[in-house]
C-alpha cells in the first residue's frame, strides 16, 4: 500500500489521477475506459475505483455501469474558499458582462501550469488548458517573475522559453492579451488581470466572441467593459495568504 516511484505514495498517485480524470466536464466512464485512459493494472485498479466509491468520491451508475464524480468531490470543491469567494463576487459582474457584450464571458485562475475558468458566463463547468497556449493564462504568466514563469510550463511549450517571455511582456506593458481559436474554434478570445484590492494580479477576466466582433472599435469595446468591470471587482477581493 506504500509502494513509492520516488515522488510519492504510489496509490495515492494514482487515486489521485483517477479524479483528476473524472474532473473533466460530464466524464462518464466504464472500468474499462478508465484502465485504457490511465493504464494503471486492473487487479489494483479494481480495489481504487472501489474505495473511491465507497467513500462517496466516485458513483457508479448500476444500469450503464459507469463511474462519475461523486458527492465527496463537490464537498470538497465547494470548501476551496478562495475559489468560491471570488466567483460569488465576479458573478454578477460576469453575467452583466455577457449581457452588455452578447458574448461568452469567464474568469480564470492559474493553477500551477494551467490556467482554470472557475467561472463562466454560459455554464458552470470548469475548464483547464495550459496557461501559456490561452489568452487568460498570458496574462496570468505575464505577472510572475521569470523564474516562476519556467518553472510552470517546464515540458509544455514546444517554442523557445525566450520567445514566451518577450510575449509575456508586451502582455504586461499593454494590460491585455488575445488570441484566436484557443477555447472554441473560429473565436477570438481577450483577456484582461483582475486584481484584489491590494493590486495583486489574482485572475483573468476574458470574453470570447467571433473575431469581426472584437477588431478595431469592438475590440476598444470590449476591452473598456473588461477594465470597468475589473476596476469593479478589485475593492470586493480580498488578499489571499500566499
Amino acid at each position: 500500500m506504500n509502494e513509492t516511484d520516488g515522488s510519492g505514495v504510489k496509490s495515492a498517485e494514482r487515486a489521485l489521477s483517477i479524479l483528476e480524470l473524472f474532473s473533466r466536464p460530464n466524464r462518464a466512464l466504464t472500468f474499462t475506459q478508465v484502465a485504457e485512459l490511465l493504464g494503471y493494472p486492473r487487479s489494483s485498479l479494481h480495489g481504487l475505483l472501489r474505495t473511491l466509491t465507497d467513500r462517496g468520491w466516485l458513483r457508479l451508475d448500476p444500469g450503464s455501469r459507469r463511474f462519475t464524480l461523486g458527492l465527496r468531490a463537490w464537498e470538497a470543491g465547494s470548501a476551496y474558499r478562495p475559489a468560491n469567494e471570488l466567483c460569488r463576487a465576479a458573478k454578477p459582474v460576469v453575467h452583466h458582462l455577457r449581457s452588455t457584450l452578447d458574448s461568452a464571458v469567464h474568469v480564470s485562475v492559474l493553477d500551477d501550469g494551467d490556467a482554470v475558468a472557475v467561472l463562466h458566463s454560459d455554464d458552470d463547468a470548469s475548464r483547464r488548458i495550459g496557461a501559456h497556449a490561452v489568452s487568460c493564462g498570458r496574462v496570468l504568466l505575464a505577472h510572475l517573475d521569470r523564474a516562476q514563469v519556467e518553472k510552470r510550463v517546464a515540458g509544455r511549450v514546444d517554442a523557445p522559453v525566450d520567445e514566451l517571455h518577450r510575449e509575456l511582456e508586451q502582455v504586461r506593458d499593454r494590460g491585455w492579451a488575445e488570441g484566436d481559436g484557443e477555447l472554441v474554434d473560429g473565436e477570438r478570445t481577450i483577456a484582461v488581470p483582475l486584481r484584489d484590492r491590494s493590486g495583486t494580479v489574482v485572475a483573468a477576466l476574458a470574453v470570447t466572441a467571433p473575431p469581426d466582433r472584437l477588431e478595431g472599435q469592438g475590440r476598444e469595446q470590449a476591452l473598456d467593459a473588461l477594465r470597468q468591470a475589473a476596476d469593479t471587482l478589485a475593492p470586493a477581493l480580498e488578499p489571499v495568504a500566499r
